[in-house]
């Protein structure tokens, strides 16, 4: 794990990281804490492909554009835009221009699952938020409603969870309280579609390496990772 001063330390982090793992492409969970260190720019500067996977932040990022709300980043573009933007940009990222999709929700998000789906198969490292990690159990949670979040949790050898110290919760007891509130107080839903947890790894089980970055105040440390397993840990104390 390592501990960063800040969002500039952090970005250096991640970008020592995907250089180490011979990357030169990431894919990316919707995060706020990424978002608000430009670390998709500092990526880009190190010659390092940042793929947003959400489907409000692809036609955010297809688009040259900045999100315009916390949840809903693309809430100010019409399926008219959006359609706009992908015959027009999809083609310069990797795959097909759909030419002939319409404005249809459907058709639309049909072409945003193409475009993603060859980068979700193909990348080697995945970057994320979180919106908890558990002291307790180094148990680091992520909460999606698209199921992008999760592949790009579970099909890269590598992942690298960029953590704000606020998010860490004191014990699993205290997860579920937040649990029930989070998605409440955001969408107004019950449950969220997707919760993942991930504390520790699964030796022969497809992920190699996690890592964890948080921000403080504190000196940086680090511990390296485990390696040989798909659920990885991360929290403020070395794994066991």
């Amino acid at each position: 794990m390592h501990w960063a001063r800040d969002g500039k330390e952090a970005n250096q982090i991640v970008a020592q990281i995907a250089k180490a793992k011979g990357v030169d492409e990431v894919v990316k969970i919707k995060s706020m804490v990424t978002q608000e260190i430009d670390l998709n720019e500092a990526l880009e500067a190190e010659g390092i492909a940042a793929w947003e996977t959400d489907l409000a932040e692809l036609i955010v990022q297809l688009g040259h554009d900045l999100p315009s709300h916390i949840l809903v980043p693309a809430i100010h573009r019409n399926r008219s835009e959006v359609r706009e933007i992908f015959t027009t940009e999809m083609g310069t990222y990797g795959t097909p221009a759909p030419a002939d999709v319409s404005d249809n929700p459907g058709e639309l998000t049909a072409a945003a699952r193409a475009h993603l789906r060859e980068k979700f198969l193909r990348s080697r490292m995945g970057v994320s938020g979180g919106n908890f990690i558990v002291a307790e159990t180094g148990t680091l949670v992520i909460v999606e409603s698209e199921g992008n979040g999760r592949m790009c949790l579970t099909l890269p050898e590598t992942l690298v969870s960029v953590v704000g110290i606020e998010k860490i919760v004191p014990t699993v007891e205290d997860l579920e309280v937040f649990l029930k509130l989070l998605p409440r107080s955001s969408t107004a839903e019950r449950m969220n579609p997707y919760t993942s947890l991930w504390t520790g790894v699964t030796p022969g089980d497809g992920r190699r390496t996690c890592t964890s970055s948080s921000s403080t105040t504190g000196a940086p440390t680090y511990w390296p990772t485990r390696s040989g397993g798909r659920r990885c840990a991360a929290s403020g104390a070395p794994p066991a």
